[in-house]
């Protein structure tokens, strides 16, 4: 309750009744006084309130435990995340983090209590630094978040130290690359799966990506491929497909080579006579990279097919996913403008293009300064042939 007086001065003034004190049992009240006009003692009125508020708030919300705060910041992440990563955050959760953070008290938080947790990661559960580093990102985010609302009066993120994290990027060289799209001339009997294989060299689709692709995504008169639907892992460890693009603008469009091309109408009239063959029982997905039947492709399998396939020519082994880094530097390598590689491996910015493909840019480097060498030497000769 308050109430908004005028004093023997002709100044307003008003009262704000409080909870009671929980030691005296009295209730407590806040006056403020000297205000000339009524209109705006009631604005400094409201402003109190909700000053009142917003402290009452932060006491509150110290006492949660962290799990809480956590729970609600991540349903309303979820509204922007894609199914796959929000399976990812959430694994981060129930494994790595609120096991050790969720029962923290908000208040109780501090720079000493990440750092033993993060060194709980890294010797006792000995988890590898980039899992650890992508824990750390989750954790530091929501803690960021609490920070802002005034949860947190002290910045308990300005000196945490990180495992490192060495990147090891095994990719093809461009001699490497093309015995490889060369396969279907070398190997008599080429697995089914080579075409999945060719797609993600020559695009960068992730193996999920891949896996869910239907014939309706491929546009093969004007060259694009649209991803749309990827196979996803559930929680049971059993597979089904998710919708990756819920809007338009969300939908990665993707432009594919004359060669690429050429392949997948190949493979799709391999298919087509298959379909004739196995009849009704068929299996009606639509999937480019899938089984006799028509089934989905267990992503173990597609992994063994590939390792087999490189061992048959006899190529330096390198992971699955190693092919879509290989389509990164490879474009990289040939001055392919960094947003554009961006574009088509769905990264969120070009920053993460570049931080992982750091690797590759040393060498570009140097090819850009030799620039400015071949600018002094035209230099030089104009300059000589002015003299003379």
């Amino acid at each position: 309750m308050a109430s908004i007086k005028k004093d023997e001065s002709g100044k307003y003034y008003f009262v704000l009744n409080i909870a009671k004190d929980p030691e005296t049992g009295k209730r407590k009240q806040l006056k403020r006084r000297g205000f000339s006009s009524k209109k705006e003692a009631e604005l400094a009125l409201s402003k109190l309130k909700l000053d009142l508020e917003n402290n009452n708030n932060v006491v509150n919300s110290n006492n949660f435990k962290l799990e809480s705060f956590i729970n609600k910041w991540f349903e309303a992440k979820k509204v922007k995340l894609r199914p796959s990563t929000i399976r990812n955050y959430q694994e981060q959760l129930n494994y790595n983090i609120l096991p050790y953070l969720g029962e923290v008290k908000v208040k109780d938080i501090g720079e000493e209590l990440i750092q033993s947790y993060i060194m709980t990661l890294h010797k006792e559960r000995g988890l590898a630094p980039a899992t650890i580093r992508s824990a750390y990102g989750v954790v530091a985010e929501v803690l960021k978040k609490a920070m802002r609302k005034g949860l947190l009066k002290e910045d308990v993120l300005s000196d945490i130290s990180l495992p490192r994290e060495v990147k090891k990027i095994r990719v093809w060289d461009e001699e490497d690359i093309y015995k490889f799209l060369d396969a279907p001339n070398k190997i008599l009997n080429i697995t089914r799966h080579f075409i999945g294989f060719s797609i993600s060299i020559q695009t960068g689709m992730r193996m999920s990506e891949v896996l869910g692709l239907r014939w309706k995504d491929v546009d093969l008169e004007n060259k694009m491929i649209y991803v749309r639907q990827t196979l996803a892992r559930n929680d049971n460890n059993s597979y089904n497909f998710v919708d990756e693009g819920k809007t338009t603008s969300a939908i990665r469009v993707i432009y594919i080579s004359d060669s690429l091309v050429e392949s997948l109408k190949q493979h799709k009239s391999f298919l087509e006579n298959e379909i004739k063959i196995v009849g009704n029982t068929y299996l009606k997905y639509d999937l480019v990279v899938c089984t006799q039947t028509g089934n989905w492709v267990h992503p173990n399998n597609f992994r063994r097919a590939f390792k087999v396939t490189i061992e048959q020519l006899n190529l330096p082994k390198i992971r699955l996913h190693d092919l879509r880094h290989t389509h990164s530097t490879y474009l990289l390598s040939k001055n392919v403008n960094p947003k554009i590689i961006q574009e088509r491996l769905g990264h969120k910015n070009v920053n993460i293009t570049l931080g992982v493909y750091s690797h590759a840019l040393p060498s570009m480097q140097r090819e850009a300064i030799s620039k400015f060498d071949d600018l002094f030497k035209l230099s030089d000769h104009k300059s000589n042939q002015h003299n003379q």
